[in-house]
């Protein structure tokens, strides 16, 4: 019988991300500079623009480059310029590298995903537009090892607690694994599951707050370091 539950994040624990976006966001900046704005003020802004917008808009694509407008905007106000329709239709057309981009998986995630799904129950748990984040996991090719997964408009210990229930998940067998502080790691200190931190390289600044409780979280460098954190899992390999 399976006795440890994993619950895992998607978006820059299983497959590149963030690093799609910080590549648009240095288009964003250059194309600023060519404004005559400087591209490190620009990044402030837009990183400002975002922290105000998503939580009352998501975390779609179309979103993140609706930022890149708005930041723009605030740029052109803030210096005494009107906004010009060409530039923001060259930072629409900047954004749609986020779109529907290739997925990439992070080293050793398919052959430990694989192996896990042999000897745990294993949870899929991700945040954002429905839509899209239906096609990555599509895309990924990891949809099979999962028992359910489970799409958010936002992580929280309440999405937790609910997928504790919906599960039957013991507790003290289950454990959130991902990326984030903020959306990961937090929210599982709070109901009282472990907590598995794998830093991401390109992290999101929107992400990374202070950990609550880092004398309770296990920090890995690896995905695969999942395997040998479990003594069970070792005993069957």
């Amino acid at each position: 019988m399976k006795g440890i539950a994993l619950i895992l994040d998607a978006d820059d624990t299983l497959w590149e991300n963030n690093v799609f976006y910080e590549e648009t966001i240095d288009a964003f900046g250059a194309r600023m500079a060519a404004e005559g704005f400087d591209p490190q003020r620009a990044r402030q802004t837009l990183i400002e623009t975002e922290h105000e917008r998503v939580p009352v808009y998501g975390y779609a694509p179309q979103e993140f480059v609706r930022c890149m407008q708005v930041a723009y905007q605030r740029l052109c106000q803030e210096d005494g310029h009107h906004p010009r329709p060409e530039v923001e239709a060259e930072i629409e057309t900047i954004g749609q590298r986020v779109i529907e981009y290739p997925i990439i998986l992070l080293d050793g995630v398919a052959e430990t995903v694989a192996r896990l799904s042999r000897h745990c129950r294993l949870f899929l748990l991700t945040k954002g537009d429905p839509n899209v984040q239906r096609s990555k996991v599509e895309r990924s090719g990891l949809a099979p090892y999962f028992e359910a997964v489970h799409i958010v408009p936002e992580k929280g210990p309440e999405v937790l607690r609910d997928l504790l229930a919906r599960h039957n998940l013991d507790p003290a067998r289950t454990w959130m694994v991902g990326n984030s502080p903020r959306s990961d790691v937090n929210p599982a200190l709070a109901v009282g599951i472990g907590a598995i931190y794998i830093p991401y390289h390109r992290p999101w600044a929107f992400e990374e707050v202070p950990i609550v409780a880092p004398e309770r979280t296990v920090t890995l460098h690896r995905f695969a370091d999942l395997l040998h954190l479990f003594p069970e899992l070792e005993e069957t390999r």
